[in-house]
């Protein structure tokens, strides 16, 4: 049967012209579009694995589990397989402080696609190429601005506040059966980051500029590098095990940002009442993402019972500690005539910890065509109270999905729907300077549906 993948199976290898086509969609793939959905990691990539909690560094007969997953499954494909998907985010939070007791409401959603394709090359030789989002943080609220600041009093009213950090990753991957049992498999990763924010910003580490408060609108974009090696072992027919890990990256991402401190230089009124507000910079911003360990499990209990389990270990202590912020050839001559230059280097403090995160699937084929799965995740968040802002509120915990599928000859459809469950932090005293996110509270939940379609060749 066609959904059981525990068998190691090797059949012809592709001809150079449908190999040709296959590449020819992949170049011609649009990229990503931008999602709104809060949370960093996705919890699966495709709708199978979403339905499976992400449990998927053992599914070694899905070609987007193999290149975003595990490249060691890359050896098991005996023909040209091709996945497209669509993945659609709806994120609903609430954030509630002393300048907004009634709450603000967060209000954004997405959708964004993935391809995978796998080019088995010899019986025990497979190679893999996809296009997905890998990290997500993005937020947009709109709420009144605090009174903070040097003067204490600054409040830029009603803004609308916006924060995002996008990777999109390029994977190229092969994966090498050494025995019937084991598989070897590694990816490198080519990708793209884009972070943006749009808000009233409070320097936080510059000497002379520490505490002061102006409206920012920042976007900066790079390439970097990563890595993915995994290992695949089949001690049985029906049970296998995976150990993956990937690699730390750093981007240096250019761009610009403008500014308007208007606000705050009333507010300190004397010689600062008449100095011009607006500036604009040349931005570097350095984003660190974290490195990952996970070890999977997957038993095929029957003809129709798979149950699946996975624990992620992502270092977010050392990835997401600081985030610093260069600033070069700014334009406003008062300013840079104050500061004694033209540049400003400031480090925003985010202190996020390690997160152990476990997942857990099952997955029913009653007969030929039709599959049916469930999954769950749990993670506690990395996100301290201490420096939590709406901006930063990747805190959800839990997830639920579900899922169904259906397989026709070489055709496949797979449709998931999964919950990041309703999550409320607290904060008690921020340790950013300004503390004007003391005695709040962000509440975020989101939903997702994601469709994808394959083909084998």
């Amino acid at each position: 049967m066609n959904q059981i993948p525990f068998r190691h199976r090797k059949l012809a290898r592709p001809t150079a012209a449908s190999t040709g086509l296959v590449i020819a969609a992949i170049l011609s793939f649009p990229s990503a579009t931008e999602t709104q959905a809060n949370g960093v990691f996705r919890n699966g990539v495709g709708a199978r694995s979403m339905s499976l909690g992400g449990a998927d560094s053992t599914l070694s007969d899905s070609a987007t589990a193999a290149i975003t997953a595990n490249p060691a499954a890359l050896s098991d494909f005996n023909s040209i397989a091709l996945d497209l998907g669509v993945t659609a985010a709806f994120p609903s939070g609430e954030f509630t402080n002393a300048a907004n007791p009634s709450g603000s409401d967060l209000d954004a959603s997405g959708v964004f696609p993935d391809l995978a394709v796998v080019f088995p090359v010899t019986e025990k030789f497979g190679l893999g190429i996809g296009i997905s989002p890998d990290t997500m943080l993005t937020d947009e609220w709109r709420y009144v601005d605090p009174p903070g600041g040097l003067s204490g009093t600054t409040s830029y009213g009603l803004v609308d506040n916006q924060s995002q950090i996008l990777v999109i990753r390029s994977a190229f991957g092969a994966g090498y059966a050494i025995t019937e049992k084991l598989s070897i498999g590694a990816s490198v990763g080519l990708l793209y980051n884009n972070n943006q924010l749009n808000t009233a910003y409070v320097f936080q580490s510059n000497p002379t500029l520490a505490g002061f408060k102006t409206l920012v609108d920042l976007d900066t974009d790079g390439f970097g590098v990563d890595g993915e090696f995994g290992v695949l072992y089949r001690p049985t027919t029906n049970l296998h095990f995976a150990v993956t890990y990937k690699t730390s990256s750093t981007v240096k991402a250019n761009g610009t940002i403008t500014g308007n401190a208007s606000a705050e230089l009333t507010a300190l009124g004397g010689p600062f009442a008449g100095v011009q507000p607006d500036f604009a910079y040349d931005a570097e911003v350095e984003n660190t993402f974290p490195q990952m360990v996970t070890v999977g499990a997957g038993w095929q209990i029957n003809s129709e019972w798979r149950v699946l389990g996975q624990v992620d270990w992502i270092n977010w202590s050392d990835a997401f500690d600081s985030l610093p912020l260069h600033l070069t050839n700014g334009n406003n001559a008062d300013l840079n005539a104050f500061l004694g230059s033209n540049s400003i280097d400031d480090t925003v403090p985010l202190n996020w910890k390690d997160q152990f995160v476990y997942r857990a699937g099952v997955e029913f084929t009653p007969g030929e065509h039709w599959s049916f799965r469930a999954g769950y995740s749990f993670g506690e968040s990395p996100v301290p109270s201490g420096t939590l802002t709406p901006l930063t509120a990747a805190i959800m915990e839990q997830t639920v999905g579900l899922g169904v599928g259906y397989r026709w000859g070489r055709y496949h459809v797979d449709a998931a729907w999964q919950w990041d469950l309703p999550t409320t932090a607290y904060v008690g005293t921020a340790d950013l300077l300004d503390g004007e996110y003391s005695n709040s509270s962000v509440e975020v939940s989101v939903q997702w549906v994601g469709l994808t379609a394959g083909m084998s060749f």
